[in-house]
């Protein structure tokens, strides 16, 4: 599975998204089973791969397994219990 953060600089929502699925990742033991993308918003490139996968709001973070979106968050992080059923993990 992967998670593709698409952030900006100085984006404190950004900043907590990214920290707070960081951290249930590692409670999980998960940190070396899902994989970390991240484009920056502020960027040229990163506005290219945001049009691409219709991503309006920052921070947006795309939880994918292969080629399939199976969960998708927009101005926030996900739940941890959102996050943890799409992730198959057992509380």
């Amino acid at each position: 599975m992967k998670l593709v953060f698409f952030v900006k600089e100085d984006c404190s929502a950004c900043t907590n998204a990214k920290e707070k699925i960081g951290f249930f990742l590692k409670k999980w033991e998960m940190t070396d089973t899902v994989e970390i993308e991240e484009f920056n918003c502020s960027t040229e490139d990163g506005l290219v791969e945001a049009a691409m996968e219709g991503v309006g709001e920052i921070p947006t973070i795309i939880l994918r397994d292969g080629d399939n979106e199976i969960g998708r968050w927009e101005k926030k992080a996900p739940v941890s219990d959102e996050l943890i059923g799409l992730l198959g993990v057992e509380a």
